[in-house]
């Protein structure tokens, strides 16, 4: 019996999320400031792919971004940029 495990591209997810930062036109600063964040170094994992966000602050981004939960996040082998144009 073959078993499928879905998993998601961290660093892919990354890249959509870090562009889509930047689309926005908010900061890191005041990203934080609207996730009540302590401090700013969350944000920064995400961006570079060391980490996810949590449920609760993924779906704030969303909003906050304007761009679904699914649509930041990539499933191995899916390719999202025809959604946000991937940084080269």
């Amino acid at each position: 019996m073959t078993q499928n495990f879905i998993t998601i591209d961290t660093k892919l997810s990354a890249q959509i999320l870090r562009t889509a930062i930047k689309n926005s036109g908010y900061s890191v600063a005041e990203l934080q400031e609207m996730l009540y964040l302590a401090c700013p170094q969350p944000i920064y994992r995400w961006m570079n792919g060391t980490t996810l966000p949590s449920i609760d602050n993924l779906y704030r981004l969303s909003v906050i971004l304007g761009i679904s939960m699914e649509d930041l996040l990539v499933v191995s082998g899916e390719r999202k940029d025809r959604y946000i144009p991937i940084e080269k």
